[in-house]
């Protein structure tokens, strides 16, 4: 981690294919120091879609490969009730990119595949879903009600139902440039953006405290010790080291993971490397910056190593790293890497 680095300049991309593709570009010819990779997709908090008077007092954030759990509390400063609609993006899907990753999904429910779950002021809320496609910036979401065809982020399941639509509706799909269709396989062209939401009335007498978790779609590769050991420099790359903030200090307890797990698997050793996008700038959809911001991150492992970009990181205990800041404006968003030998 790189402490002395602003908050607001974090680097993350909304939608993220893994690092091993800069692995496999630059060190092609040389050993392999990842494979077997997963992709990653970042999901994040909560915006507002019309009112400009209500402020997210305070924001308290945990992420870990397992979950990410936010806690919000919001102050209506209008000085009468605002009923608005409140929504919660779920990770944008290209089912064409990915059709080519390989994706670690939280669950099998289509419906809901990170598990997410809402409560205001203590007490459940179930959330509607929207659901839409897009094709180069394009609705194409009647296209897909037309032919009965899944708003999924899982490709195979659209493939599914594309595979058996009658020869008509196969020929309208291409020729829209939706899909590319053989006579055993599809591709699909489209990205899916659905959205969680809920119309929620904002009190002007009392904070609203609103909470949500879900199951991060969580990114991953290995890391070769030969690899890693042969090409030193490969974490300080410099797209690698802005995005996880991979210090001298961090690539040393890499280095050192690494070594230790030789001891036990030899000179091709393997460790895990895995990471959590999450979307910080929704928080901007709100009545100025955010009062009081708190992430936890949670490595999972005590001997896992863990980086992140943020300012003033400080250790709370085996496994948790705390980052406070007051009137919090972010920028960027958020990557979270962990890295650690495989489980037993």
């Amino acid at each position: 981690m790189r402490n002395e680095r602003n908050a607001a300049s974090m680097r993350v991309s909304r939608f993220s294919l893994l690092f091993s593709h800069f692995f496999l570009t630059v060190f092609a010819a040389g050993a392999a120091l990842a494979n077997d990779s997963t992709a990653s997709l970042g999901a994040g908090g909560l915006t507002l879609t019309q009112s400009a008077d209500i402020r997210m007092a305070s924001e308290d954030l945990s992420i870990s490969r397992e979950s990410v759990r936010v806690r919000y509390e919001f102050v209506n400063e209008s000085g009468a009730p605002i009923a608005t609609r409140v929504a919660f993006p779920l990770p944008e899907a290209n089912l064409e990119e990915l059709s080519e990753s390989d994706v670690g999904w939280p669950t099998d429910n289509e419906a809901n595949l990170i598990d997410f779950k809402v409560t205001v002021d203590g007490k459940k809320v179930r959330p509607q879903l929207e659901e839409k496609a897009f094709l180069k910036g394009v609705d194409v979401s009647d296209v897909l009600r037309r032919y009965k065809i899944p708003f999924v982020s899982r490709p195979w399941a659209a493939v599914e139902v594309v595979k058996k639509l009658p020869p008509a509706a196969k020929k309208d799909l291409v020729k829209r440039g939706l899909a590319e269709i053989s006579d055993d396989y599809a591709t699909l062209k489209w990205t899916v953006k659905n959205t969680f939401h809920w119309q929620q009335t904002f009190p002007a007498d009392r904070p609203l405290k609103v909470e949500h978790s879900y199951k991060p779609v969580v990114g991953g590769t290995m890391i070769s010790a030969s690899g890693f050991f042969q090409h030193p420099e490969a974490m300080r790359w410099e797209e690698f080291f802005e995005r996880f903030c991979v210090d001298k200090p961090t690539h040393a307890a890499i280095a050192a993971r690494l070594r230790a797990q030789q001891k036990k698997q030899g000179e091709g050793a393997i460790i895990l490397g895995y990471y959590v996008d999450y979307v910080l700038t929704t928080g901007k959809n709100w009545k100025g910056p955010i009062g009081k911001f708190r992430l936890t991150v949670d490595k999972g492992r005590a001997d896992n190593v863990v980086s992140f970009c943020a300012d003033g990181v400080k250790k709370t205990g085996p496994t948790t790293f705390v980052v406070e800041y007051k009137d919090f404006e972010p920028e960027t968003d958020l990557h979270v890497l962990i890295v650690g030998a495989p489980r037993d």
